[in-house]
């Protein structure tokens, strides 16, 4: 269980730490949709590459029935096609702990879909969450004046867009990685994503200054950031399951905030630390209650208090 852990926490950290790297290649003058696009469809193909190595007959699998295409061509675009982008421009007109945070929000638009789709209320606990969520996203946005705006419009509306796509992303393709594998749908899905917005990110203008530090930050966002962190975040997930998982992830923006002051000097208002640390608070709280949930639910069918991974 420590070793899931310790693997888990380094996934998340290197998400962390991705988002202050690509915030200092911003800085550094790379155009922010074409380093997205890059990366998107680079690491899709190491996923893709990870997955021909683990299963070389399964790797199209996915592609010889209809209704599997259909949902990894939505997921494609709508969960991983506008979640990479809108991500990086919270980033860009805030910083990585900021967008970090605001994303951390996705858990709630699931739960307000699972609400919702079950017809019924919502529980005291949820309830909570949400006030916490809710608290925390009016901290960073107007530190605590209703008549200001603290963070740019385009930073909160993009951060909160990722975060619904990343609920798209917890939510639609999880019949297709329990029947195709998780490197299958993810790097088909980032490959794919990647390919859609291509047009729009002019992927084709090849940044002409490069230097070792530019090429070193390239290589550490699309292997270290991506497909590494993917791959460790899911391999200790399955180890310590798949709600201890979401608890683990948290400390993705708590790596950001620290690397963003450590790395970048950055310094961050304390209604900022404040509102994240809201955040945080709500979504630990409903994955908890998530987890009691389910505990209660294995008790009562005889299979056990521990919700296994798959």
């Amino acid at each position: 269980m420590l070793s899931g852990t310790l693997i888990t926490l380094l996934g998340a950290g290197l998400w962390g730490l991705n988002a202050v790297v690509s915030k200092y290649l911003m800085a550094r003058g790379i155009d922010t949709m074409w380093m997205v696009n890059f990366r998107m469809i680079t690491s899709g193909l190491v996923l893709l590459i990870f997955a021909l190595f683990k299963n070389p007959h399964g790797i199209f699998d996915i592609w010889k029935d209809r209704k599997s295409v259909m949902r990894l061509l939505v997921i494609s675009l709508f969960a991983f096609g506008l979640c990479q982008p809108t991500y990086y421009i919270s980033i860009d007109y805030s910083n990585a702990g900021i967008a970090s945070a605001i994303q951390q929000t996705a858990p709630v638009f699931v739960l307000i879909y699972v609400i919702i789709k079950e017809r019924r209320k919502p529980f005291p606990a949820e309830l909570g969450a949400l006030a916490l969520v809710i608290a925390g996203s009016f901290l960073i946005s107007t530190h605590g004046d209703f008549r200001a705006l603290a963070v740019h419009p385009l930073a909160l509306i993009s951060g909160l867009i990722s975060a619904l796509c990343c609920a798209l992303y917890i939510t639609l393709p999880a019949d297709l990685i329990k029947r195709y594998g998780t490197f299958e749908t993810v790097g088909w899905g980032l490959f794919l994503g990647g390919i859609f917005i291509a047009p729009f990110c002019r992927l084709w203008n090849f940044p002409a200054q490069w230097d070792a530090a530019l090429i070193a930050g390239m290589i550490f966002i699309i292997l270290p950031g991506a497909a590494f962190a993917f791959a460790l975040f899911l391999y200790g997930t399955s180890i310590v399951s798949p709600v201890r998982g979401g608890v683990y992830n948290l400390f993705e923006p708590v790596t950001a905030l620290a690397a963003s002051v450590i790395m970048l000097h950055q310094s961050f208002h304390p209604t900022e630390i404040g509102g994240a640390a809201a955040i945080l608070a709500g979504i630990a709280l409903l994955t908890v209650t998530k987890e009691k949930g389910n505990t209660n639910d294995n008790n009562k069918e005889g299979i056990g208090s521990e919700c296994k991974g798959t």
